[in-house]
């Protein structure tokens, strides 16, 4: 059961900022005794399941009970659900830009990730970093300095830099034998959605060799075939033993904020699913969760109270206050002694491989779950329920009436937590030989943000729903942002510094079907020729006719046909180039307008410029072209391999002839970035020029900006 402040708390009637608004806090004896109170609640925030003993225990169903049978819902819950969804939605005309600076100003954990970075200089901070940093605190997660760990859903990096940051903290270096992977969507896959994914790559690309993207080379844990792969590389890799699961996933609901729990359960599911198959007996599992309104999570927590010991759920002091997440901390996996458990997995994954609306199916019968354990659950929801509504409440009072009392005390309050923070969790500096990877490295800026345009959630939707006109203004919008963006050079060369020969390395996996990101482009660019694509179902980088040129002769690149894969085209496309450089062995190609988004194109691009060719220069503007010239010795023998490879995909469709670290973080990644930025910048262009869409004058309710990442 929660603990007493914690109950107290679900039955305060004031939130902390009415109390500020009451009192004449002139004493610091007023900021003191309010800020314990307001301090207590943020450290406060947990809540056990009491399981009973003996016979009235909690078990999983016996194996002639079937699973996935009945949908129902929980009354009580459903109440809840609609109860915090009512105060959520008074959020719905606040502009994005304004009300995130506004809940951050008013964070009072803002402190601590600035200390930690700037005063402690830890290893690749993030607010995910301070929450696991907190998680690790309050439960024994780890028991000791030899330890195995897999971290799912796990970018950017942080909890892998969090635990390392704790193992040597709380131990000596040479007793620390920790072994580690993860996975993650594939920031290099380019079949994966830009928007659905974390692209920041600072610290895989210099851990590539711990991360496990599956065969597929997606990374996506909602693929059955790929749980089956992760559970054996994890056999393979650590024999079996798999002391901590951490799994950090979750879902972009921001266009329904009101269906956040049916939307990420599927991952839910997949997560667990992971790491009841891999963990081994007497490990412990973390899994980040937001509300526990539906049936199906119902059920869920249900399960896991039945294999574990002890199950938790903990919101840190450094979560934001006003959403949903949570942390259900699971201690001593029961894998040997739970009865029917292999039936129960077997029954997951089989669910798992139907399609994707069949998971808010609860997974027990409502007559399976117990009174005792509804009755804690409903204790549970309730209490992180009144703690957001607080929060927001208190937000939006700070909001209207620009609350002095509150920012009176809150450098008060931001100093107090962060004290707390640093003396409960003995957070002390780490030698920069015990990091994991190169701080400088991972402190390097992601690139360029402009500002777009925002508004509140009421005005994007009804800006997604409304005329065409009012669209295409705001599109306009962006990419005048984006022209303000530095250009770069007009005109560059790349120049080899490689010692010896460029060696192959295939990676194949799953066939980009559509091109949804690149790591060979500015995210912001991507974004916004992403939005241009779902408004007017025509893809911006056709809008030019992309071909190469050899010497006299033209090769147009196709876009994909109705149903045909883009990487079908581009195979096609350059399977047609090698074997016209073969035949014909050109003194120079010229791509004119040619889009190098993925691995593959660069990877052959890559070897042309240092198998075939010695000099490569690019031409931003106005040709927008990339010359290959000066062929060097003809090696017929090398270029021949490769078009074979290209020509033979019975081992799966080619990601990458090269290795990502030949392509990615050089001058050559670096060249081609701004090639194809410019390219980009042309195509969309093209798409929302007068001439294309002649647009009466709109009048807009509001043009707030947003600083996208």
């Amino acid at each position: 059961m929660p603990g007493p402040s914690l109950l107290a708390n679900l039955n305060r009637r004031n939130c902390i900022s009415c109390q500020l608004e009451n009192k004449n806090l002139n004493s610091p004896m007023d900021y003191q005794a309010i800020g314990q109170s307001e301090l207590e609640q943020l450290f406060g925030k947990k809540f056990q399941y009491q399981k009973p003993r003996g016979k009235c225990s909690w078990q999983l169903p016996p194996p002639d009970q079937a699973l996935f049978g009945e949908f129902y819902q929980f009354e009580a819950l459903q109440g809840l659900r609609e109860q915090l969804n009512a105060v959520k939605s008074r959020l719905n005309d606040y502009g994005v830009q304004e009300w995130s600076a506004h809940t951050n100003r008013r964070d009072p954990s803002g402190e601590v990730s600035w200390r930690l970075k700037n005063e402690t200089k830890a290893e690749f901070v993030t607010v995910a970093w301070c929450k696991f940093f907190e998680c690790l605190h309050r439960y024994p997660l780890v028991k000791g300095p030899v330890v195995n760990t897999l971290h799912l859903c796990e970018a950017p990096g942080a909890f892998i830099a969090s635990l390392n940051h704790y193992l040597h903290s709380t131990y000596t270096e040479e007793k620390i034998k920790w072994r580690w992977r993860s996975t993650t969507l594939n920031p290099y896959y380019e079949g994966n959605a830009l928007n659905q994914m974390i692209t920041d790559d600072r610290f895989i690309f210099h851990t590539l060799d711990n991360w496990l993207f599956h065969k597929d080379l997606t990374g996506n844990l909602m693929d059955v075939s790929n749980i089956e792969d992760l559970a054996e590389r994890c056999a393979q890799d650590f024999k079996g033993q798999v002391d901590l699961v951490t799994a950090d996933g979750s879902i972009d609901c921001a266009a329904q904020p009101d269906c956040q729990e049916e939307i990420v359960v599927r991952l839910f599911f997949a997560e667990v699913l992971s790491a009841l198959k891999i963990l081994a007996a007497g490990g412990n599992f973390l899994v980040k969760m937001f509300t526990l309104f539906e049936a199906c999570s119902v059920s869920l927590l249900y399960m896991l109270n039945c294999v574990f010991e002890e199950v938790h759920i903990f919101k840190p002091a450094t979560s934001k206050r006003g959403n949903s997440e949570v942390y259900v901390i699971c201690l001593n996996y029961q894998k040997d002694t739970a009865a029917g458990l292999p039936r129960l997995l077997e029954e997951l994954q089989t669910k798992l491989a139907e399609p994707s609306d069949t998971m808010v199916m609860p997974l027990f019968a409502r007559s399976q779950i117990p009174a005792d354990f509804l009755m804690q659950h409903e204790i549970a929801c309730r209490l992180y329920m009144k703690l957001q509504t607080d929060a927001i409440e208190g937000s939006i009072y700070a909001y209207e009436s620009k609350d002095r009392h509150y920012l009176r005390h809150l450098h008060h309050l931001r100093g107090l937590v962060s004290n707390t923070y640093y003396s409960r969790y003995k957070v002390k500096p780490l030698a920069d030989s015990r990091c994991i990877v190169d701080k400088e490295a991972t402190s390097k800026s992601l690139g360029f943000s402009v500002p777009v345009y925002g508004g509140s959630y009421t005005e994007r939707e009804s800006l997604k729903h409304g005329i065409i006109f009012k669209q295409i203004y705001c599109l306009r919008r962006e990419l005048g942002q984006l022209e303000k963006c530095p250009s770069g050079k007009a005109s560059y060369s790349y120049t080899s510094n490689r010692s010896s020969p460029l060696e192959l390395r295939i990676s194949r996996g799953a066939p980009v079907q559509s091109l949804q990101s690149s790591m060979f482009a500015s995210e912001p660019i991507l974004l916004l020729r992403l939005r241009i694509r779902d408004t007017f179902c025509l893809d911006p980088v056709w809008q030019t006719t992309p071909h190469c040129q050899l010497d006299d002769k033209i090769l147009n690149y196709q876009p994909p046909t109705e149903d045909e894969s883009y990487h079908s085209a581009q195979r096609r496309f350059f399977v047609k180039l090698l074997e016209n450089i073969r035949d014909l062995q050109p003194q120079s190609v010229v791509f004119q307008r040619f889009l190098f988004l993925t691995h593959y194109a660069a990877s052959l691009l890559l070897f042309l410029m240092e198998t075939l060719y010695q000099d490569s220069n690019f031409e931003s503007n106005p040709t927008q072209t990339l010359t290959l010239s000066n062929p060097k010795t003809a090696d017929v023998k090398e270029l021949t391999k490769v078009l074979d490879l290209l020509k033979d995909e019975q081992a799966g469709a080619i990601h990458s002839l090269l290795d990502i670290k030949e392509l990615q973080k050089n001058q050559f990644s670096n060249a081609l970035v701004q090639h194809n930025n410019g390219v980009l910048m042309t195509c969309l262009r093209r798409m929302l020029g007068e001439e294309a869409f002649p647009v009466p004058e709109v009048v807009m309710p509001d043009t707030r900006l947003v600083v996208l990442p």
